[in-house]
C-alpha cells in the first residue's frame, strides 16, 4: 500500500468512526420514582382531586442533538394508585374503575418526538389502560438543573374511553370525563449540547 493510499484509507476511518459515534443512539436511562412522578388530576363535583401513582418503571432514551430519535416507555403498576386514603384506593380497583385484577398495569410507548422550540417537545404514543388503547399527544417541557435534565409532561385523556367508571359512574357530573395525568421524568444530564435558551 503506497503512503497516498494509507493515508486516504486511515482519514477514510476516521471519518466513519466520527460518523458512527455521531448517530449512534443515547443510552437509555432507567426512569421510576422517587426521582420521577406520576400524577392524576380530576374533578369530583367540581372539586380538583390529586393522586399519585407510587410503583412505575421504564427507561427513556434521549439526545438533546437528535430529539427526534428520542424514545420513552414505561409501565405502571395500577395497584399503587394513590389517593391519599386506604378505603378510596381499594375503590378505585374495583372492575367499575381500574378492574386491577383483570388490568393489573397501565403502559405509555412512544411514537414519535419533535422539537417545537428549544426547551419543548410534543411527543406522540399509545397509552394502554384497562385493556384499550389509544394514541395521545401531549406537549412535554425540557429543563435543566446542575446535573440533571427534567422532562415535564401534561397529558389530558378521556376517563369514559378506557371505560374508567361505569355503571352509575359514567355520569360526568359526578366524575369529570378529563383526566390530566402529570409526568416528571428526571434523569442525569448526559453529555452533549442542553437545550438552547430561546
Amino acid at each position: 500500500m503506497t503512503p497516498s493510499l494509507r493515508s486516504t484509507v486511515s482519514t477514510l476511518s476516521v471519518l466513519l468512526a466520527l460518523t458512527a459515534a455521531a448517530t449512534a443512539p443515547a443510552a437509555a436511562q432507567t426512569i421510576g420514582p422517587p426521582q420521577s412522578q406520576v400524577s392524576v388530576t380530576f374533578r369530583q363535583m367540581g372539586v380538583p382531586v390529586d393522586a399519585n401513582f407510587t410503583k412505575f418503571s421504564g427507561n427513556l432514551q434521549y439526545d438533546p442533538a437528535q430529539p427526534a430519535a428520542a424514545s420513552v416507555q414505561f409501565t405502571i403498576d395500577i395497584a399503587s394508585f394513590d389517593l391519599g386514603s386506604a378505603d378510596y384506593n381499594m375503590e378505585v380497583l374495583k372492575p367499575q374503575w381500574f378492574d386491577a385484577a383483570r388490568f393489573p398495569t397501565a403502559r405509555f410507548a412512544s411514537t414519535g418526538m419533535k422539537m417545537v422550540s428549544p426547551t419543548q417537545l410534543e411527543v406522540t404514543g399509545q397509552l394502554s389502560l384497562k385493556g384499550k388503547t389509544q394514541e395521545i399527544r401531549f406537549p412535554v417541557t425540557l429543563k435543566e438543573s446542575g446535573a440533571q435534565r427534567s422532562f415535564e409532561g401534561v397529558a389530558r385523556i378521556q376517563r369514559t374511553a378506557f371505560q374508567i367508571g361505569t355503571g352509575e359512574w359514567q355520569d360526568t357530573s359526578l366524575v369529570a370525563d378529563e383526566v390530566v395525568i402529570k409526568v416528571t421524568v428526571v434523569t442525569p444530564a448526559a453529555a452533549g449540547a442542553a437545550p438552547k435558551k430561546p
